[in-house]
């Protein structure tokens, strides 16, 4: 039997709050974010879907570096074209880099050093790797399992390893750490829920808390984004009859995590939502409203129950 809408979208943490969107709108309209000048911005899985749409929105804030890194210099390149026509005086930077590599993480650190003097202020994870949509331990492949746990957490790990010191350095920068996770990191059960994707999204969210744990004192802003359901690569290895279902626009991400991560962001907005766990599809005026509460009950962080 096909999955509906309902059952791939509905749990708590999907329906936080009433208004979802699936398209940009104005309260999160990237031209009209404040960003610092400079303003040097490094994507890491900056091609496909989600990376186009990241990449458009900052060039749209006006950021005035850009960094696009992937294993894929030729989609790069691509992205890097329509950052250009859309902020002409922006300088974009693309390098080859495998998200789990040590040595290539160090050497885009390098390149930040090179080409924008050490400048960074924001970071965005956006390298995603899913094998097969297997809702079984047993028929799942090892090696998904493996590669979901390369890509997906020991990317974020190494990109904070050598990445993190630069955007502490930079003074008067937005000091914003932001990994793109999944909805299936908040789920054990349901259709299409498997192993190797839902636990490696849910440890790099994970990952995202601790190094708020360790650096949210320090003034760095760090968040794990759900982008929403889209037509992209990882859409690749989905059944059919979920392609009806990714409506969302890769423009919506992107708008998003340029409004957690621009320069003028309220200290409130920042105080509720560092090392959390949020969703670019919720409307964040809806959003504004329960920061209260977020920062009373410590809501959207993963937790053990006990009582």
């Amino acid at each position: 039997m096909s999955p509906t809408l309902g059952q791939l979208n509905s749990n708590h943490f999907t329906n936080f709050v009433s208004n979802l969107h699936t398209e940009p709108y104005a309260a999160i309209d990237p031209t009209k974010a404040k960003l610092s000048s400079p303003y040097i911005v490094c994507i890491i899985g900056g091609s496909g879907a989600a990376g186009g749409g990241l990449a458009r929105a900052y060039a749209r804030a006006g950021a005035s570096g850009v960094i696009l890194a992937a294993r894929s210099v030729p989609k790069l390149e691509e992205v890097a074209k329509e950052v250009r026509s859309i902020n002409p005086s922006a300088k974009v930077i693309v390098t080859k880099c495998d998200a789990s590599s040590d040595e290539d993480n160090a050497k885009l650190a390098e390149t930040v050093k090179s080409e924008f003097s050490g400048r960074l202020d924001a970071v965005v994870v956006n390298a995603g790797y899913s094998g097969p949509m297997i809702p079984d331990v047993v028929q799942e492949a090892p090696s998904d399992f493996q590669n979901s746990f390369d890509v997906n957490v020991v990317g974020p790990f190494l990109a904070a390893h050598y990445l993190l010191p630069l955007l502490m350095a930079s003074e008067k920068g937005a000091k914003s750490f932001i990994t793109i996770s999944s909805i299936m990191a908040s789920r054990v059960s349901g259709p299409y829920v498997h192993v190797s994707y839902a636990v490696s999204k849910a440890a790099m969210t994970r990952l995202t808390e601790m190094i708020h744990e360790q650096y949210g004192s320090r003034g760095l802003f760090s968040a794990s984004v759900h982008p929403g359901g889209m037509v992209s690569d990882l859409a690749k290895v989905a059944p059919p009859e979920v392609l009806p279902f990714l409506v969302d626009s890769p423009d919506l991400v992107g708008a998003f995590t340029v409004w957690l991560s621009k320069t003028d962001a309220p200290q409130a907005q920042r105080d509720a939502l560092t090392g959390r766990f949020l969703s670019c599809k919720w409307d964040v005026s809806e959003l504004e409203g329960k920061y209260n509460e977020i920062l009373e009950k410590d809501l959207l962080k993963f937790r053990v129950a006990v009582d």
